[in-house]
């Protein structure tokens, strides 16, 4: 019961972050990223700050020595690649590059088919649409 209440309160801070750095037009690039990097670092118990100024192979090994929850892996990586985006947007290339890199890293160790291409406004609409018969069915 507390894994379940637990995994539905990190999904539905995800869905949150995703769906604001979607529509918010005037949320700045660093209030975007700033969101998208604490959902991650919630979900994974890990200071963003810290996970994310590793290289790709050390996240890899820091989610593996933590409690990263595989169910949650989908959220993490869509989380990471739009950041990207976002931080390509805003003229962040290398950061931007290292975000997608930690990414694909993840993807690969734990077997994940999420790619950049899956962040596409029209990709994201639909993973979060496929997701709600889910959230509502745990949460009844």
């Amino acid at each position: 019961m507390f894994l379940n209440d637990y995994l539905m309160r990190i999904i539905l801070q995800f869905v949150a972050a995703l769906q604001q750095a979607l529509r918010e037009r005037n949320m700045s690039a660093e209030e975007k990223t700033g969101s998208l990097e604490q959902a991650v670092g919630d979900a994974v118990n890990i200071d963003p700050r810290l996970l994310f100024a590793l290289d790709p192979d050390s996240v890899v090994s820091m989610l593996q020595l933590g409690d990263f929850d595989e169910e949650l892996g989908g959220y993490v990586l869509r989380s990471m690649y739009l950041e990207a985006e976002v931080l390509d947007e805003a003229g962040h290339t290398q950061h931007a590059d290292l975000r997608r890199s930690q990414a694909d890293a993840i993807a690969r160790a734990y077997g994940f088919d999420v790619t950049p291409a899956d962040v596409s406004p029209e990709a994201l609409e639909a993973f979060l649409a496929e997701q709600e018969p889910k959230e509502n069915a745990e949460t009844a």
